[in-house]
């Protein structure tokens, strides 16, 4: 049995979750301010590492996107359903470790973390659902099962 052949759409999702993770990276220094502005060091710190929560999360989304966006549908869901299933498994360790960080504020932390992901999350779904995807795709000459 052949693979499917790749999607025109194949490259969103990794596109999605590569703007979101750069929308996180570049949150990072705002966060800092904000934390700092707030709470002093302790809340720029605190901000800092809680931009590394989203930053994990993405970067997840983006390795199963990698993965499944050559697959068939059915793969590609099934990758995103046990990354997602990672994900909530590297938040929790995240948020264990870093709650313990000396000097660092913990609601700098927790407000960064939340904004961070919300951010990356509006980011990618802004690129999904601004994708120009054909409904029907042709099927190629040699994959054509009626000879025609």
């Amino acid at each position: 049995m052949t693979a499917p052949a790749p999607s025109a759409w194949a490259d969103r999702p990794v596109a999605a979750a590569r703007t979101g993770l750069l929308a996180a990276l570049a949150f990072t220094p705002l966060a800092a301010l904000a934390g700092l502005l707030a709470a002093g060091e302790r809340g720029a710190l605190g901000a800092a590492l809680g931009c590394l929560v989203p930053a994990a999360v993405l970067l997840l989304t983006w390795g199963a996107a990698e993965l499944g966006a050559r697959r068939s549908a059915t793969a590609f869901a099934g990758l995103l359903m046990a990354s997602y299933l990672v994900k909530l498994v590297v938040v929790g360790l995240l948020l264990l470790v870093l709650r313990d960080v000396e000097g660092a504020s913990r609601p700098a932390l927790g407000v960064a973390a939340v904004v961070g992901l919300l951010l990356a999350l509006v980011v990618e779904a802004r690129v999904i659902t601004t994708t120009r995807a054909p409904y029907v795709e042709p099927v190629s000459q040699a994959r054509d099962p009626h000879g025609s």
